[in-house]
């Protein structure tokens, strides 16, 4: 009993010897018709033996012998085939109900046990994927979060012999700080690019700014500390202002630069800016706009169209081209500021580079489109010398005709006159009086 035993004690799956007087019999599982050959001729070999039967389950001969597992967000999925019950249970601790699934079969190459058991526990720290082995080739593929789970998964296959496994790997993270830019022009809007923090997306800064869209290819983190797009509010009132913007945000901290058209305040905007967005470097400069006379542009902020005049990009006013509505435009512009000079001079401020461009972009169009005629005029108080003033006056009256032509109004529509202190509309004993007739006016006719 104990040769017939020994002779069969190498098969795979354990069979059974019986030994009744001199006969054998052998029953269990052999591991295809090669096994089943070489356990015949081993008990054949046994001395003494009579006759040798059997009742053995012989397993078909798998080729390629491939075992393949595939994990979604829910659940794994395996087919394939198992070499043996005893795999099938360390399998099942894993596979649970889909260990019972696989098909026993003869044909695993040495070593499959170990890449299919690898193959599995590299699939744990994947969101998902797909292991595939078919006899030593161990193919894995998907995705895992970051550098973590991609060690993770390495380890996994360790110690497994080189050239027996190939990768497809897509790493949702790299684990390195987020790093990001927003650049922006008034012409051609704004390019987002580099890697966004968790939480943050394109969509989500351009609502905050106030943008219609921006052109994204930014990735987006899924590590890390959680960020909203709260601080770019900040942009929001000031895009239609700005002529450019950089916003660079990194481990080396954060900053933003602006540039706005002269005639903008840009001390105004930066102060706004850094109020809003605390741990930001903020710097906002104004810069001479590039373009042609004439030339048209969509703002990409306002969504307004605009017209390069005398060095600026000017909004075109969405009037009705009457006499009317170009007098009503033209008062409403300098009801709400004041054209200034330097005191006692016909040089106009810094400050009223704003009111001179409002007025040029209503001018243009009521001059160009319905050939409107303007009379510029200068007005002062009645302070001082009456020829004085009405000589400054005329000065005064002459350098906004100047400055209107040089933003593109047609010169032969304006004219310019200075009438003193001839046309008051406040009282001159008075501070606010005086203050009051110190203006400029535009009248239009036809």
């Amino acid at each position: 009993m104990n040769a017939a035993a020994n002779a069969v004690a190498s098969s795979v799956h354990g069979v059974v010897t019986t030994v009744s007087g001199r006969d054998i019999h052998l029953s269990g599982i052999a591991n295809g018709a090669e096994e089943e050959a070489a356990l015949l001729s081993a008990l054949d070999a046994v001395p003494g033996r009579r006759i040798v039967t059997k009742d053995l389950t012989v397993l078909d001969t798998a080729s390629p012998f491939t075992f393949d597992v595939t994990k979604d967000a829910a659940s794994l999925s395996a087919t394939g085939y198992v070499p043996t019950e005893a795999l099938r249970g360390e399998l099942a601790a894993t596979l649970a109900d889909q260990a019972a699934g696989l098909t026993l079969a003869a044909g695993a190459p040495a070593g499959w046990d170990a890449l299919a058991k690898a193959g599995l526990a590299a699939l744990g720290p994947m969101n998902k994927g797909v292991m595939s082995l078919s006899d030593s080739g161990l193919k894995i593929s998907g995705e895992v979060n970051g550098p973590d789970e991609l060690a993770a998964m390495d380890a996994a296959l360790t110690g497994l012999p080189d050239g027996f496994v190939t990768k497809d790997i897509t790493l949702l993270d790299d684990g390195k700080p987020a790093a990001y830019e927003i650049n922006y022009t008034a012409s051609d809007g704004a390019i987002l690019t580099g890697k966004l923090p968790k939480g943050l997306d394109a969509g989500a800064i351009a609502t905050a700014m106030g943008l219609p869209a921006l052109t994204n290819s930014a990735t987006v983190g899924i590590l890390g500390d959680i960020a909203d797009a709260a601080p770019f509010a900040a942009f929001k009132d000031w895009m239609g202002k700005l002529e450019s913007l950089k916003v660079a945000v990194g481990p080396q901290g954060r900053s933003v630069v602006a540039t706005v058209q002269g005639g903008i305040n840009s001390e105004e905007v930066q102060t706004a800016l850094a109020a809003g967005l605390a741990g930001f470097d903020v710097g906002v400069t104004p810069v001479l706009p590039e373009g042609t006379n004439g030339q048209v542009r969509v703002n990409a902020a306002s969504g307004l169209n605009e017209r390069f005049m005398g060095g600026f990009w000017l909004p075109v006013p969405k009037i009705n081209l009457t006499l009317a509505d170009c007098q009503a435009e033209a008062d409403k512009v300098l009801q709400s500021d004041t054209i200034t000079f330097l005191t006692g001079s016909a040089d106009l401020d810094p400050s009223a580079v704003r009111v001179i461009n409002a007025l040029a972009s209503v001018m243009a169009v009521c001059a160009e489109q319905v050939s409107l005629k303007a009379v510029i005029g200068g007005h002062t108080d009645s302070s001082g010398d009456a020829a004085a003033n009405l000589g400054l006056s005329q000065q005064r009256a002459v350098a906004v005709r100047r400055e209107l032509i040089a933003r593109g109004v047609p010169g032969a529509a304006l004219k310019s006159v200075g009438y003193g202190a001839t046309v008051p509309v406040a009282d001159n004993a008075t501070d606010e009086g005086k203050a009051k007739n110190r203006r400029t006016t535009i009248q239009w006719s036809n």
